[in-house]
């Protein structure tokens, strides 16, 4: 075998196939157009698929957000998530199969699970993208074999989609609002138990506050200025004593004045007169006229100068002290008692610059506590606040919904009846049919050929025969004018075969189904 005998073997074998597809061309004929026309049947009888949607117009609710804050906030896409699972749920597909009697054929060969299954399938849920700032849709689409059915289906889930969600909304903005209620009355709860707190702290400690402190220093000021008052009192009672004691006479008529007890009632006024008119001087600079204390001591001022009024002009001690010692030792004696009762003043205005100087060194303390108790009573308070706030926006927004003016969804383009299916297309199914049985048929001659084990080629037998065998010569096909005849007369009657199955099938799509 040369060289040029290996590249020719591809040629020949395409030439080979070609006569051999030639030689069958009746066969690929009437095989393509059997499926074919097959096909066409079939395509031709299968269900029309109708579709049907409905757009859904999200209506935002009429009063501004900045006045009343919607309930919902949520994106459209998980709203809609959740209403779908409601609306899609079983029961309510049951109850839409049932009402509409949809799948009728498929109710003895399906479950009940399987049709809702199945129903699902056919529904679809699209979100539509606001444009600006215009409100957002969505759309329900439903398909199905019967036109006017789809339409009436897929207007019946519009409709609860628009109810479930105006229950929801509802049901949603009860609740928040109840929540919020009991939130609240758990807060001002803890918040009159913390006032109280606060009130219970500050009349323990009176006086001890941060806000007391102004009145404490001013207080002490008073107090020290009062018991500089004092003490220039004494040393000015000291000072004519001292000058008393050094009269002649003053220490023997002194001596016979100590053991005298008591004084006249007279002076015992005299001198409780002289107090209270110091004790008022000191209290009117402190208080208003208005004040108890000083109230009180202007009443037992004006008793004593009443008393002192009613005595008789020179009772029987005065007389007998006037008559028994000097004016001189009278005055020592009164000096005494004012001097003792000074010296009890200073103690007592001691004594209160002390407690309020107490008072100011717990003003620290008690400022880092009442902090520690003012720090959950603020934190209530702003909570307090807040969740009154909310319940009263959440009450605005239930009134909103249950007035059905809050967001709603509304039906903007409700589904009609479609007047042509979207599938199957049934002219793209004939040309694949037809592409399907011509390559079916190729295949199925050249199948039929290789498993035939006749010698049809001279490369046939030499592949038989010893390299020694010599092929002397081959006998070409020999075509009878009997067999033209006979070619001709096959060819007219297949023809017109072909032409009454494609009559038949015509005819029966124009009266059964037509389709073109």
């Amino acid at each position: 075998m040369t060289s040029n005998d290996i590249f020719n073997q591809p040629a020949e074998q395409v030439r080979e196939y070609w006569q051999t597809l030639l030689q069958h061309k009746w066969q690929v004929y009437f095989t393509t157009l059997a499926l074919t026309l097959a096909a066409i049947v079939g395509i031709s009888l299968l269900p029309d698929q109708y579709q049907a949607t409905t757009t859904i117009l999200v209506d935002p609710q009429k009063v501004p957000d900045e006045y009343i804050p919607a309930t919902i906030k949520s994106p459209l896409t998980e709203r809609l998530q959740t209403i779908t699972q409601e609306v899609l749920s079983a029961t309510r597909l049951q109850e839409v199969i049932d009402k509409w009697n949809l799948y009728p054929k498929m109710h003895r060969s399906m479950s009940s699970d399987q049709l809702i299954e199945y129903m699902r399938g056919k529904i679809k849920i699209e979100v539509k993208r606001a444009s600006g700032a215009g409100p957002a849709a969505f759309s329900i689409t439903y398909e199905g074999e019967n036109p006017v059915v789809v339409a009436q289906v897929a207007n019946e889930l519009a409709s609860r989609f628009i109810e479930w969600n105006l229950q929801t909304r509802q049901q949603l903005a009860v609740s928040t609002t109840e929540f919020l209620g009991d939130q609240l009355v758990d807060v001002k709860r803890n918040l009159e138990h913390q006032e109280g707190q606060v009130r219970a702290f500050k009349m323990q400690h009176l006086g001890e506050m941060p806000e007391h402190v102004q009145a404490n220093l001013g207080n002490v000021a008073q107090l020290r200025a009062h018991q500089t008052n004092v003490n220039d009192q004494l040393n000015r009672l000291e000072q004519e004593r001292i000058e008393l004691q050094r009269l002649p006479d003053s220490a023997a008529r002194y001596g016979r004045l100590a053991p005298m007890t008591p004084t006249s009632e007279r002076a015992r006024l005299e001198e409780e007169k002289m107090r209270l008119e110091g004790q008022l001087f000191e209290l009117r600079k402190r208080y208003t006229s208005a004040h108890p204390e000083l109230t009180q001591a202007q009443t037992r001022l004006e008793r004593v100068n009443q008393q002192l009024r009613s005595l008789p002009r020179l009772d029987a001690e005065a007389s007998k002290l006037e008559a028994d010692n000097s004016p001189a030792a009278v005055r020592l004696e009164i000096i005494a008692r004012q001097m003792k009762r000074l010296e009890e003043e200073q103690k007592q205005v001691q004594s209160q610059i002390a407690a309020y100087q107490t008072k100011l060194d717990a003003v620290p303390l008690r400022e880092q506590q009442f902090a520690d108790i003012t720090r959950d009573y603020d934190i209530s308070k702003e909570k307090y606040k807040s969740l009154l706030s909310k319940k009263f926006s959440a009450d605005m927004a239930a009134d909103l919904e249950r007035k059905q003016r809050g967001e709603r969804f509304t039906v903007l383009d409700p589904a009609r009846p479609p007047e042509k299916p979207i599938k199957p297309n049934r002219r793209a199914f004939m040309g694949v049919a037809f592409l399907a049985a011509l390559v079916f048929s190729f295949g199925l001659v050249l199948v039929k050929e290789m498993l035939d084990t006749t010698i049809k080629a001279e490369r046939h037998l030499t592949g038989l025969v010893p390299d020694s065998v010599v092929l002397m010569a081959s006998i070409p096909t020999i075509t009878t004018p009997a067999d033209v005849r006979r070619r001709r007369t096959f060819t007219v009657l297949a023809l017109a075969t072909s032409l009454v199955a494609v009559l038949a099938v015509a005819a029966f799509l124009w009266k059964v189904h037509p389709i073109l």
